[in-house]
This record gives structure tokens, sequence and C-alpha cells, in this order.
């Protein structure tokens, strides 16, 4: 009868194995049940873990940070830097891999061919093209106006309202006094008249633009408020009054743009965010979900969405 590896023999293998994510899969029957958490949130969140702070990730986990440095140490690791180093490995290469797909094709083969296939490879590729545009500089300034700012407004006019809307809608559950400006004559636009350099406003514009979003842009330009833009390029109307430009793909294959890419930047601003608030953020949010259950919102109640 086969032994059980002891976690001493766990913690050698982790050492030795580059690929973190896959030795806890391996592993994970050994881990107890906190252990097993912090595994599940290594593996579900790579990219988070590669590029977010200790006291970040503990906040997500709402458990100390101590227990993930711990935690490290148990599976060999020199410490929560080195468990970031190799997440950024895995990161990297997840992302070639994605790319070497693109480019060569092998990704969706079922539906070559396809009007379906050429759009979700062209999706593929303007994501890819955003990616490598973006900068963490750019991200992280981003999102400390988006945490710095006494309000937020978010703007955006036909298709990309859409993005407003998501982006409004979980940023008001991270922080307060969050606001989407609809392209109309109403209660929305008179929001504007309070804006003022302490706040922040957030627009999504791209071809043909809508002239609502840059009217509203400009206005917040004109009381120094601060602009972030997602748009698709430095020098599109919005893009040369902003203060934080974020430059995102939106080409098609079809007759309408493809908000793909823009809303992978909104999520990741989102997630940023969510990260910058820590607990407090977490608690607003569990706040939020609370009053949801409360009002029967969803069909199935939290604790029951696993």
């Amino acid at each position: 009868m086969a032994t059980r590896p002891t976690l001493e023999q766990v913690r050698a293998k982790a050492s030795e194995s580059g690929n973190v994510i896959e030795e806890l899969r391996r592993r994970y029957d050994l881990l107890t049940h906190s252990q097993k958490r912090i595994a599940e949130y290594i593996v579900d969140h790579s990219q988070a873990v590669a590029f977010s702070t200790v006291d970040q990730m503990a906040a997500q986990l709402g458990v100390n940070p101590s227990t993930i440095v711990r935690f490290c140490y148990r599976l060999g690791l020199n410490g929560f830097p080195d468990l970031q180093e190799r997440m950024r490995q895995v990161v990297r290469g997840q992302l070639s891999r994605a790319d070497e797909q693109v480019e060569a094709g092998a990704s969706g083969a079922h539906l070559h061919g396809t009007t379906f296939g050429d759009s979700l490879a062209h999706d593929l590729r303007n994501l890819q093209r955003t990616i490598m545009g973006l900068t963490a500089e750019d991200l992280n300034r981003a999102v400390e106006q988006l945490v710095a700012a006494r309000r937020v407004y978010v703007v955006a006019g036909f298709s990309a309202f859409a993005l407003s809307h998501y982006l409004g809608l979980v940023l008001s559950r991270l922080r307060p006094d969050v606001y989407t400006v609809a392209a109309d004559e109403g209660f929305s636009k008179v929001r504007l008249a309070e804006l003022t350099s302490a706040d922040c406003l957030v627009a999504f514009t791209f071809p043909r633009y809508a002239a609502h979003t840059q009217r509203a842009a400009q206005w917040a330009r004109d009381h120094r408020a601060t602009i972030i833009v997602v748009t698709d390029t430095p020098i599109s109307a919005v893009g040369q009054i902003a203060d934080t430009v974020l430059v995102a793909s939106p080409t098609g294959t079809g007759l309408q743009n493809s908000m793909v890419a823009p809303m992978a930047v909104a999520n990741a601003i989102l997630n940023g965010v969510a990260a910058a608030k820590g607990t407090a953020g977490l608690e607003r949010y569990s706040s939020s979900d609370g009053l949801f259950d409360k009002l029967d919102s969803f069909l199935l109640k939290l604790d029951q969405a696993d």
C-alpha cells in the first residue's frame, strides 16, 4: 500500500517545482481547511497574487497576513516574495501561451472558418494588444485617483454605456458616492453640476465618440476634476484632456465595436480598487450582498451560490 507523503516531502517538491499551482493541486488533500482556502485563492487568482501585496491578499481572504506568510514557508518557499515571483512566472507563461494560440489559430479550432470563430479570435487579439499597451503605472494611478476622490462620476454613451453601468455598479459596492451619468436630460446630468476639483470622472469613449461623453469630460476639466478615460487612442477628444489614459482596442469584425477588451480594463480597475480598499472595501461589498439577500434580489442566496 502506498504511503501518504509527509508535509516535509510536500515542501521539498514545492521548492523544486516552479509551478506552484500544479503542486497545490496535487497536494490539496494534505492541507487543512484554512490552508485550502489560501490554496484555492492562489489557484483561482494567479494574477492578483502575482501583483498584489500580502496585506491586500490577506484582506481578500479575511485572514492575518502572517497566516499567508507561514503558508508560504510550509510549502518550502522563501516567504511571500518567493510565491509572488513564481506566480509571475505562471502569469507570463499563461499570456505567452495565449498569444501563441491566437497567432497559430489553434484557439477555437472547432469554430475555424465561421463568423463566430473569426469574431472570437479577433477579440482575443484585441485583448492581447490591450494588455501589451497597458502599464502598471497607469493602472495604479487610475486606482489611486478613484480611491482618493470625494465623488466618482462614470460616463459613456451608446454601446459603451454598458461599460459605465458595470463599472459604476461594482465601484459603488466598494466605495460610496459613485454616480453613473446617462445621456439624458434628467437627474443624472444634474449630478454633474456638483462636480468639483475633489472629484473624479471616468469616461469610456470609442469611435464614433459620443458627444455627450466629450461634453461631460470637458465640464469636468473646466471644474478641475480628475479625469480617467478608457479609449482607443490618447489623441481622442477626451484622451487629450484626461489625467490618466488607458488604451483599449475596440475593433470588431461586424458592424459594431467590440467591448471585450475595454470591459477587461474596467474589470482590472475594479480589482485594483478592491485590493487598495482592503478590508473596508470587502466589508462594504459584503454589506451590499446582505442587503440583496434581504430584498430577494437574486434567485440564489449568497450561501447557495457555490
